[in-house]
């Protein structure tokens, strides 16, 4: 995982916390639990020193250690606070955007396969004699080497996939229905079946580049593009939103600088309370 973690000084005892609660939800084998938690304790332990760090609120994804329906262990990481990355076992990386959940089996186990929930950005590690599958929704997702955004939109299970680089295939996981995507490619399964078509809003994926470029653009939609990427609420109720326009580009700037400088654009002022944004005249 690409954030980085600092041992506290009670993480022995969160540990032994963790390690009781796992052998009393039936996680452990009988062999692992006789032997004194010794051959299981490398990949706990990193749990356990997580789950200390997130009770004082510092890390932004949380990390468990599961059972799958096949008796294996999983992996499972889910974004609570802004966007996380996640390092897969073969290499690859994953960039869940807020409120996404991956899990998979230990060391891929059962192949290069993982399950989304949410939103996710994935860079795949090319490898032509095992493909890499995402299951989303009603889809699977199979590349060999690429980047591509995944969104999942509940409880319908519509999926939209976008590629960035090389080829993904979008399959129907019922019918087996399929389509092969391109780069600025999107394809979208919907209750209509499998749809594909050419992407071409700059601000796809500004959730996770945090890139921005708007052209004539009316304010109020630019507020909600940035909340949506940001994870704020920007209030500007007095205001006639819809009425401004904007041109202009951000670049992994803070939501608190570009919004400065709109307040600045249209002569405003803008205040936070939390992570709530005030424009007002």
């Amino acid at each position: 995982m690409e954030t980085n973690y600092t041992y506290d000084s009670d993480s022995g005892k969160a540990w032994k916390k963790l390690y009781h609660r796992i052998e009393i939800d039936g996680l452990l084998d009988e062999q692992m639990a006789g032997a004194g938690h010794r051959r299981f304790a490398p990949a706990l332990k990193i749990a356990a020193t997580i789950a200390v760090i997130a009770a004082i609120g510092i890390p932004s994804i949380y990390f468990g250690v599961i059972r799958n329906e096949a008796g294996l262990l999983s992996q499972q990481h889910n974004a609570e606070k802004g966007v996380s990355s996640v390092d897969l076992p073969d290499g690859s990386r994953v960039f869940l955007n807020q409120g996404a959940e991956i899990s998979y089996a230990n060391g891929f186990e059962q192949g290069r396969e993982v399950k989304l929930e949410g939103e996710a950005f994935f860079e795949v590690m090319s490898d032509p004699a095992n493909p890499f599958r995402v299951y989303s929704g009603r889809v699977v997702i199979s590349v060999l080497g690429t980047s591509f955004n995944v969104k999942g939109a509940e409880p319908v299970n519509d999926v939209e996939v976008w590629v960035e680089s090389g080829m993904v295939r979008v399959a129907l996981e019922k019918t087996g229905e399929f389509i092969t995507l391109e780069p600025g490619d999107i394809g979208r399964a919907g209750g209509g079946g499998l749809t594909s078509s050419e992407q071409s809003d700059p601000n796809y994926i500004s959730w996770k580049t945090k890139d921005f470029k708007f052209v004539d653009e009316a304010l109020d939609h630019v507020l909600r593009e940035l909340e949506e990427s940001y994870h704020v609420m920007i209030h500007s109720d007095d205001l006639l939103v819809e009425e401004l326009r904007i041109t202009s580009t951000y670049r992994e700037q803070s939501i608190d600088a570009i919004l400065e400088t709109i307040a600045a654009a249209f002569g405003l002022s803008v205040s936070k309370k939390e992570n709530h944004y005030y424009l007002t005249q």
